[in-house]
């Protein structure tokens, strides 16, 4: 039986972040760790977000606890359901103080983010809802494992993103899914907003194969199944002259049939994958990702070259290496 498991696996690009250590970096104690759950996980009152939109020191204990208060309420916003208001309302349901109005960044394996709508649509529009699809999996709690800032524009961090199946009233609501590992670098403007930030998700792939209950991605059915659903998406979502990308669901299904499925250890390209990404963005932002998951790509799922990994100019505005480094 063919079965649509799209949302799963854009739901898993939702989240990233986590890493960066210079020789002068101060090293946060363990009683700076947090681990939230869904109960307890922040809202727009946290205290600890106000804290950290409130702490203006730049002695060593308050820049650093500013910035690890700021990458925390970022985790807590995508524990399930807080990003619902994000996803229903956008930008303007995101706490003020997190992201610059100029955020920039890149996830690896998904892409670069340019501005602040394009930047919290990856943190919190992919972040995974629970439905049938999914095997209702949601992140249901987060751990930073590790951090470090070694002043006040700069940041690292690991995080554990916990998941679970949340599907109350049912046998196995609370089974543990297994949990992602994200790892970035961070920067932060004057007023303590992320301004910059280079993260990636180690073992993408593997990570939703076992949350979609042990299927391989090289499976045909599966492949088959994903193309369906992902053309019907696309057919329901992209409507207008501006907008529409295939005369058919049938012809969607034939085009994608063609090009390469790809995998999630590297979502970019000409591919089915970076197109299931895609098409979940186009619920909230039509005009955006239409392009995206149509014949062209859309600029965004095209191959790119190798080096294009390395081309930090282009999206921090840096010479190479001048980024992530305290000055």
């Amino acid at each position: 039986m063919q079965q649509s498991w799209i949302r799963v696996f854009g739901a898993a690009c939702a989240l990233i972040s986590c890493l960066i250590s210079p020789a002068t970096a101060t090293s946060i104690s363990s009683k700076w760790s947090r681990s939230r759950t869904r109960a307890s996980a922040p809202r727009h009152s946290d205290p600890f977000l106000l804290h950290a939109r409130n702490t203006t020191t730049n002695s060593t204990a308050g820049f650093a606890q500013r910035n690890f208060n700021t990458i925390s309420s970022i985790y807590g916003l995508t524990v399930y359901p807080n990003q619902v208001p994000i996803i229903v309302n956008g930008g303007a349901a995101v706490p003020p103080g997190l992201f610059s109005q100029d955020v920039v960044g890149r996830v690896d394996p998904v892409g670069d983010f340019i501005g602040f709508e394009a930047s919290i649509e990856y943190f919190f529009a992919l972040a995974p809802i629970p439905q049938p699809s999914d095997r209702f999996a949601a992140i249901t709690s987060y751990k930073i494992t590790e951090f470090s800032s070694g002043c006040p524009g700069v940041a690292s961090s690991v995080v554990y993103l916990y998941c679970s199946v949340v599907n109350p009233g049912a046998p196995d609501d609370g089974t543990p899914l297994p949990p992602l590992k994200q790892v970035a670098f961070w920067t932060f403007d004057a007023s303590g907003a992320v301004l910059k930030y280079d993260a990636w998700i180690p073992r993408l792939n593997a990570w939703l194969e076992q949350t979609a209950g042990g299927v391989s991605v090289t499976d045909p059915q599966f492949q088959a199944g994903t193309i369906a659903a992902l053309c019907d998406a696309t057919q329901q979502r992209c409507l207008g002259p501006d907008n529409v990308q295939w005369n058919s669901t049938a012809q969607c299904v034939a085009a994608l049939a063609q090009k390469p499925f790809g995998n999630y250890d590297e979502a970019r390209g000409d591919n089915v994958v970076c197109r299931a990404i895609h098409v979940i963005l186009t619920v909230g932002n039509p005009d955006t990702h239409c392009p995206h998951v149509g014949p062209t790509g859309g600029g965004a799922c095209i191959d790119v070259p190798y080096g294009h990994v390395f081309e930090d100019e282009d999206v921090y505005s840096d010479p190479i290496g001048e980024t992530f480094v305290c000055k």
